[in-house]
């Protein structure tokens, strides 16, 4: 793992983005100034841009929106080759309106498609190349977790649909057998005669402390010896956190919060901030302004009621405000008045409202909040008032998830289903607290690209 501007990526996400920007660049490159390669005259600098950057760009940002570097596709080859598919769809529409506007004179269509059809085959080998270099022993991070109780099982259940191989086991370290180990006994190992030995015998890069009682089992000298041959060490929350882009909700402690890094942004990010949140928002308004009317319109004929719908949600530092959607169920859908969870099928939904919530256009008009201030346009979703007394008083720390504004999309959007329950509130609770602690303008802007994946794929939609 590597931080990128706070966030944890993965060594291999970031040789990949490396790789197949650089495939990209010099696929376009070649084929718009013609082949062989020992063919090409000087270009300029500006040609270069606009022949191979310019539109290998828009690849790579096609490539991040739609999850492409995401480990569950990563480790799914039917999925990447699904995704690179799509892409190259996106692609090539985006290309075919480039010329038809004529944005681009040195560039054709038909160079844009061939250059795709010879860049995506290179993409998806390389991806394969990649994927058997990683499995070699030599060459595979490998993490040797000191624990068989309840912390080890989190790590375990953090990463056990991880087939990456990083996980070599996790090590008893009582005197004698733990007669109850709450890991899979198949993935356990005896203590060995000397840690360090066995660490590096095993190729382990990566040692998890996950003991339940650190006090009376933490081997103090050996791990000060293996970190000082270069393995790293981790705590078991700390290493859930890096690997799984969300919090250790059951290991955190109030101390954690208080004397742990993040949790901070700077007024100059506060400002980046905010200034992005009006340029995509406004953006937004504008771009949609057709689709906006032409729902209102449809809102208006489907059923009775307005077209908007205003519901009371809980904002920065738990301040009240007025959310702005489309109205997409039927009017009166809480007669009793009682807050009910929205679910997936829900028989209060419209004809029109189904079509627009799979589409996330009730959403939109939540834009205008934050151009007033109420949200931010990335952020945890906002909650009603009756829930987040409810869920305050079940789930540990949840308080915390207004520190910061509500967004339209956020961290655990693009990562959870859309949750109707406490244990869903729960599980993205993690993720929120992950933001919250990790945010950073260009965390942000991946978050907005990659909501393009859940509006496209209908993700979570419900």
């Amino acid at each position: 793992m590597v931080r990128v501007f706070g966030h944890h990526v993965r060594r291999m996400t970031v040789f990949l983005c490396a790789l197949e920007a650089a495939i990209f660049t010099a696929v376009f490159f070649a084929v718009a100034k013609g082949l062989p390669l020992a063919n090409l005259d000087p270009v300029t600098f500006g040609t270069f841009m606009e022949v191979a950057v310019a539109p290998a760009s828009l690849l790579f940002l096609g490539m991040i929106a739609l999850g492409t570097y995401n480990i569950d596709v990563l480790q799914t080859p039917g999925v990447v080759t699904q995704r690179l598919i799509a892409v190259a769809i996106l692609g090539g529409a985006v290309f075919l309106a480039v010329v038809a506007l004529g944005l681009s004179d040195l560039i054709t269509m038909r160079q844009l498609l061939l250059a795709e059809a010879a860049a995506f085959p290179l993409i998806l080998l390389g991806r394969i190349g990649v994927r058997h270099l990683t499995a070699m022993p030599v060459l595979r991070n490998r993490a040797l977790v000191l624990g068989t109780g309840e912390s080890a099982r989190r790590v375990w259940e953090a990463l056990r649909g991880d087939n990456l191989g990083r996980l070599s086991g996790f090590m008893d370290l009582q005197t004698a057998s733990n007669p109850h180990p709450q890991v899979p006994p198949a993935r356990t190992v005896a203590r060995p005669d000397s840690l360090v030995a066995y660490a590096t015998a095993s190729n382990i890069d990566q040692i998890v402390v996950a003991l339940d009682d650190r006090r009376a089992l933490m081997p103090v000298e050996e791990l000060l010896e293996c970190r000082m041959r270069g393995i790293t060490v981790y705590d078991a929350s700390t290493f859930i956190e890096r690997e799984t882009g969300k919090v250790d909700l059951d290991g955190t402690r109030a101390s954690w919060l208080i004397f742990g890094e993040g949790f901070h942004i700077g007024r100059i990010g506060r400002v980046l901030k905010r200034t992005l949140d009006i340029v995509v928002s406004g953006s937004l308004l504008i771009l949609f302004a057709p689709v906006l009317l032409l729902t209102a319109l449809l809102i208006k004929i489907d059923s009775k009621g307005p077209v908007f719908y205003r519901q009371i949600r809980v904002g920065l530092n738990g301040a009240p405000y007025s959310i702005l959607k489309f109205r997409s169920m039927v009017q009166d859908a809480e007669k009793d008045g009682k807050a009910i969870w929205a679910r997936s099928g829900d028989a209060r939904v419209t004809r029109v409202g189904m079509i627009i919530r799979k589409a996330r256009i009730d959403e939109i008009p939540q834009a205008i909040n934050v151009l007033k201030g109420d949200m931010s346009f990335v952020g945890p979703r906002p909650e009603r008032p009756v829930f987040v007394e409810q869920l305050a008083g079940e789930i540990p720390y949840y308080a915390e998830r207004h520190r910061v504004k509500p967004g339209i999309t956020g961290w655990a959007q693009i990562n959870y289903p859309y949750g109707a329950s406490v244990e869903d509130a729960r599980e993205k609770l993690k993720y929120d607290l992950y933001y919250i602690k990790n945010q950073s303008l260009i965390f942000d802007l991946v978050i907005i690209l990659q909501t393009v994946r859940i509006v496209l794929f209908a993700e979570g939609a419900r």
